[in-house]
């Protein structure tokens, strides 16, 4: 059986929020927030929680006017989307090294470049 690009298994588990973006811009984002949850659905479990810690604390030094209810907003937004990749791809450890989305004829594609991770 052929394995899916990492690509369309993020399109897959994650599509729907990256697909709510209502510029390139803002869809850009959401796959680069896709992919950074995917990357923490990848590690152990104390490590996720700490490096989710640590993207709310760099989302509040980007966006200082941010509320703490947005604040546990994204927070849950990643958990929502790490346990979805979590569900879906439990098997696939892969990190994300660099994403990107392009516009061409009207139509989102994206691009992901990924690398095993060894945890041994």
């Amino acid at each position: 059986m052929k394995q899916r690009k990492v690509s369309e298994m993020v399109l897959d588990f994650a599509g729907d929020f990256i697909g709510a973006g209502k510029t390139p811009d803002e869809r850009q984002h959401r796959l680069t927030s896709a992919c950074t949850a995917w990357n923490y659905a990848c590690v152990p479990e104390k490590v996720t929680a700490e490096l989710l810690d640590k993207y709310v604390v760099e989302y509040r030094k980007w966006n200082p006017d941010a509320h703490a209810e947005e604040c546990r907003e994204i927070r849950q937004v990643m958990e929502e989307l790490i346990a979805e990749k979590q569900m879906k791809y439990p098997r696939v450890i892969k990190q994300i090294i660099s994403c990107e989305l392009t516009v061409v004829d009207g139509q989102d594609h994206i691009f992901v470049a990924s690398t095993r991770q060894d945890f041994s």
